[in-house]
């Protein structure tokens, strides 16, 4: 009778082989998508300003990126590639100038803010595009303004205005509410152990708080999904308001954060780099988003690994493309990457292999996660260790989940027959995702 159990058990495990072929394929479409269009910049000339009495209102609250902590992170990258210092003076006129802002509408339903002269000068469009755009890239903070800009020449000096989406009674009312929403993120993250832990407990409140907004392509479709508010208040954003939202999470937390342009799938995407421990990673909040489940694919990667991927823009001044980045560091470590941290490596098959393979499996799923994250070891063959995991007569994956259900709750229980994979030979791992029983 129990050669009969066993045998119908193995069968059932060896059914589900071919859909692994199938659920691999559809593991990589849930990274597919998660793409959308930047907002970018655009100008417009304006008429010359009139002297007549000011009608702008001021913003009396504000966002800092100053850290919870003693430690201040770098928020200013953007700015140190500014190419003179009519640029530079700008860019320091607009930490005020966008928190004032005209009490009235214009004719596309936007408030203008308070016009800057950079005098003596005029300034090329590209010129004023750079320096608006560096300033907006290293403050994400500020996300009411809108991704057109106008700029006029009067008497051989330059005047530029931004258009607020956004009333100053208005901006007063979401900057307090992105500040209490962020606080409640925040809360408990300076008792991390260390930056790694920082930075996965931020990644995650942020993949748990916002869903990506599907059918969103540009900022016509709604201009806050392209915002840091839309991610931490609204809790729907494209992949601007992930990368932005999570860039200003970890400059709160002490921790260097920037943005990255760039494409994915041949599609307009931004995401992140952060610093930890001294080394720069690529992460991307979006694509770490799962649809039933965060997955952290994309937890700091090298530059080669995004780059399987991902293209990055290049640096601003090596290329007359008009999307560039204002600070691309080497990334060339994955010390820190989420496999090597927090997943298991396989260099051989012993006895204390499997127990620490049940083990790692118990504590996934009692941490409420489906996925098992394994690095194979160079020092064993590949094929032949996804054959003892998967395949007859060996099924070791089989025997792990029965041995780690001996330790599990009835409530959390793992179904065998249901699991499915995604793998990358070249970086030798595999993500297993873990079918529970109901």
């Amino acid at each position: 009778m129990r050669k009969k159990i066993s045998l119908i058990l193995y069968t059932l495990f060896f059914g589900f082989s071919l859909s692994l072929i199938v659920s691999c394929v559809l593991l990589m479409i849930e990274c597919l998508g998660n793409n959308a269009e930047e907002q970018g910049l655009e100008a417009v000339s304006i008429d010359p300003v009139d002297s007549g009495p000011s009608s702008y209102e001021k913003v009396d609250g504000r966002i800092t990126l100053t850290a919870i902590d003693t430690v201040e992170p770098d928020c200013d990258y953007a700015y140190n590639m500014l190419r003179d210092e009519n640029e530079k003076y700008l860019y320091h006129k607009l930490d005020r100038n966008l928190y004032c802002i005209d009490k009235s509408k214009n004719e596309q339903g936007c408030y203008k803010t308070e016009y800057i002269v950079v005098s003596g000068v005029e300034m090329p469009e590209a010129s004023v595009k750079h320096a608006l755009d560096a300033f907006l890239t290293d403050h994400p903070e500020i996300f009411w303004i809108n991704n057109t800009f106008g700029y006029a020449y009067n008497e051989g000096s330059t005047v530029v205005e931004c258009y607020s989406q956004l009333s100053a009674t208005e901006c007063e009312i979401y900057i307090e509410r992105i500040s209490q929403k962020m606080d409640k993120l925040l809360e408990g993250v300076d008792s991390a152990t260390d930056d790694y832990q920082k930075e996965k407990l931020l990644h995650d409140r942020l993949l748990n708080c916002c869903s990506y907004a599907e059918g969103v392509k540009s900022i016509s479709d709604g201009w806050r999904y392209f915002t840091s508010y839309g991610a931490i208040v609204d809790g729907s954003a494209v992949c601007e308001g992930y990368a932005k939202a999570f860039q200003m999470l970890l400059a709160k937390s002490g921790i260097s954060a920037y943005t990255v342009k760039g494409y994915a799938d041949d599609v307009r995407h931004m995401w992140n780099i952060a610093e930890l421990d001294g080394n720069w990673y690529h992460v991307d909040p979006t694509w770490d988003d799962g649809t039933d489940e965060i997955n952290y694919e994309f937890f700091n990667l090298s530059e080669y690994e995004i780059e399987k991927r991902h293209s990055v823009d290049p640096m601003d001044g090596d290329s007359e493309q008009t999307n560039v980045n204002f600070f691309l560091p080497e990334c060339n470590s994955m010390e820190l990457n989420y496999y090597n941290v927090d997943g298991i490596v396989i260099d051989r098959f012993d006895n204390d292999t499997d127990n620490e393979i049940v083990q790692y499996i118990v504590d996934r799923v009692n941490d409420n996660s489906k996925y098992l994250y394994v690095t194979i070891c160079d020092g064993i063959d590949y094929e032949d260790c996804k054959e003892n995991l998967f395949n007859a007569p060996n099924h070791r994956i089989y025997h792990y989940i029965e041995a780690a259900n001996e330790f599990l709750d009835s409530s959390h229980k793992v179904d065998h027959t249901g699991i499915s994979l995604l793998e990358d030979e070249e970086r030798r791992t595999i993500r297993i995702k873990l079918n529970m029983l109901q």
